[in-house]
């Protein structure tokens, strides 16, 4: 599986597969993404503004077994099924701005309710 990073501001935000490039740049243009983006925070500030580009690159092999081991957890928890490779690892400490007072973990579970199908 290839996994790639959705990268803002030179600081990796997401790790995610992805068959291709092609693939991945597909995914981070997904309005349902950037949506997650701009309403997800890391220390009290919006991942994403809506404005700045996000780039896509393969992921360093730290992140990669991030990505892989936040898979591995959801699947022992029941959040998604051994087959569905459309798992979202993000990177950074999250926070839901909806709900400030929400945690990242908590944050995540809302993510994998809300888990895309596969590229």
């Amino acid at each position: 599986m290839t996994v790639y990073v959705a990268e803002i501001k030179g600081r990796g935000i997401a790790a995610f597969h992805a068959d291709t490039g092609s693939d991945a740049e597909r995914l981070v243009r997904d309005r349902a993404l950037r949506d997650d983006l701009m309403v997800l925070a890391t220390g009290g500030l919006p991942l994403w503004d809506g404005v700045t580009g996000i780039e896509v690159r393969l992921a360093r092999p730290d992140e990669e077994a991030k990505w892989r081991a936040s898979r591995a957890k959801a699947i022992r928890r029941g959040n998604i099924e051994e087959n569905d490779i459309g798992w979202i690892a993000f990177l950074v400490a999250l926070t839901d701005r909806r709900n400030g007072d929400r945690a990242g973990r908590e944050a995540r579970r809302w993510l994998a309710a809300r888990r895309r199908a596969p590229i």
